[in-house]
């Protein structure tokens, strides 16, 4: 099964933390000014991060294979 995750681009996040505070799932944390996906398992894959970005730094895309 696949599904996607939220990943950032360091380059635009301005470390507002709204994507952190909407995530339903708490799999999103604040790692010093950035957002991280510190548990990825428990991301639903909803979006409502990537919705609530003002400055549109994440977008959902499939996981990297090992």
């Amino acid at each position: 099964m696949s599904r996607e995750l939220p990943v950032l681009d360091e380059t635009r996040c301005t470390g507002c933390g709204d994507c952190v505070r909407v995530c339903p799932t708490q799999c999103l944390v604040m790692a010093a000014t950035l957002p991280y996906l510190a548990r990825p398992l428990d991301c639903v894959s909803c979006a409502v991060c990537v919705v609530v970005c003002p400055v549109n730094a994440l977008k959902m895309a499939a996981p990297l294979s090992a």
